[in-house]
């Protein structure tokens, strides 16, 4: 019974939303040493699919106020590994089962995230993240992410996922392979990704006929009290 529930634990894995890492990594880092600087230790990661799936939030949390820029040696370095089933994986260096990479380098609060198709060997720019004290929210439209469908967006809930945190020659990894799901939210606008939508003008309110046909009614009705007695009058007294 015992190895039955440990298989089923292992089996559960793959369907989880978010990452915890509260006392360092989850896995080994490779040959990299552990973070020791607070503001690169990676606590949790979030990642949901939003805008009716057609873009990806990760929120990485870290253990103290991320610092923007990271001035202290090498700029810390946020990999968001992804997996698109469709397209074969990737090896690259202690980095295996993904071919996506969302990046960003804490350069300034203005850097932009570095979206990498490691298959295809392209990439793209995208917004700057939101830095919001401990924490950086990471957004990709799926069409940026894993290309765009004949509709122009991409369905993002098939990607698997995983991060890897660098800070020097230390890194910090939540998840060994990307296999982590993107967790299905509302589909009304998140503060995250609203900017991505496009404005729209108000509409302009219909005419209120209703009223218009009050106010008429009301004139006739005074004219007729105050005109057609003083029009009698006159003819009694001519």
């Amino acid at each position: 019974m015992r190895r039955l529930a440990a298989l089923a634990l292992v089996a559960a894995v793959p369907i989880l939303i978010a990452a915890r890492d509260p006392k360092g990594d989850v896995v080994a880092c490779g040959s990299s040493a552990a973070v020791v600087d607070p503001a690169a230790d990676v606590v949790a990661v979030d990642g949901s699919a939003a805008e009716l799936g057609t873009a990806a939030v990760w929120r990485v949390t870290f253990a103290e106020p991320v610092r923007v820029p990271d001035g202290s040696g090498a700029p810390l370095r946020i990999d968001v590994l992804v997996r698109d089933p469709l397209i074969a994986p990737v090896t690259r260096g202690d980095e295996r089962g993904m071919n996506r990479i969302v990046r960003w380098d804490d350069t300034s609060a203005g850097a932009t995230e570095d979206v990498m198709w490691v298959y295809e060997r392209t990439s793209t720019s995208f917004n700057p993240p939101a830095i919001d004290g401990r924490s950086v929210t990471l957004t990709v439209p799926g069409r940026i992410l894993l290309g765009e469908a004949e509709n122009g967006t991409e369905n993002v809930e098939r990607a698997r996922w995983s991060v890897v945190v660098r800070d020097g020659d230390a890194c910090d990894v939540v998840g060994d392979v990307p296999v982590y799901r993107l967790a299905k939210v509302a589909s009304s606008p998140s503060p995250t990704v609203s900017h991505l939508l496009p404005s729209r003008s108000p509409a302009t309110a219909p005419p209120d006929t209703g009223s218009r046909a009050g106010w008429t009614i009301t004139v006739i009705l005074l004219l007729a009290v105050t005109v057609i007695p003083f029009m009698v009058l006159r003819r009694r007294h001519p």
